[in-house]
């Protein structure tokens, strides 16, 4: 006897669910980014995750198509849904853009002040070592 073929709405069920695991798990990265760096890490795996899920949403045979052809009445929350995608996109590009912006930007430039600042306080002590050195061990023909 052979093995039944699956139901193909079960297989799209059991492929959400488990994109969308993955997805909850890259958001909490995303909530939990301590610095631009990071954030622009996670949003780079969050981006590759749902341009994925997205695509298998929308493929034909995907959640999209199940939903459509089980039940009609959900069609304005699919079109709601997939315009959706387009949206997330865009946004997630335009977060990653600021803090690449930022990061080119004002940090970089508070980095390099911040550079300036410690090259400038090095000279300052090499200065004060060298007057003290000569004030010390050079001899002025002053006496004690």
């Amino acid at each position: 006897m052979s093995e039944p073929t699956p139901d193909p709405a079960a297989r799209v069920q059991d492929q959400l669910l488990h994109a969308h695991e993955q997805i909850y798990a890259a958001v909490r990265q995303l909530e939990h980014a301590r610095d631009l760096v990071e954030l622009l890490e996670s949003l780079q795996h969050f981006r590759r995750l749902i341009v994925a899920h997205f695509d298998d949403e929308e493929t034909p045979g995907g959640f999209f198509d199940v939903v459509r052809t089980r039940s009609s009445r959900h069609l304005a929350v699919l079109e709601r849904l997939g315009k959706d995608h387009g949206t997330f996109l865009d946004d997630l590009d335009g977060v990653a853009a600021r803090a690449r912006a930022c990061l080119a930007g004002p940090v970089a430039e508070i980095l390099k002040q911040g550079v300036q600042l410690a090259w400038r306080l090095r000279d300052h002590e090499a200065r004060e070592n060298r007057l003290l050195i000569d004030a010390m061990y050079t001899d002025s023909g002053e006496g004690d």
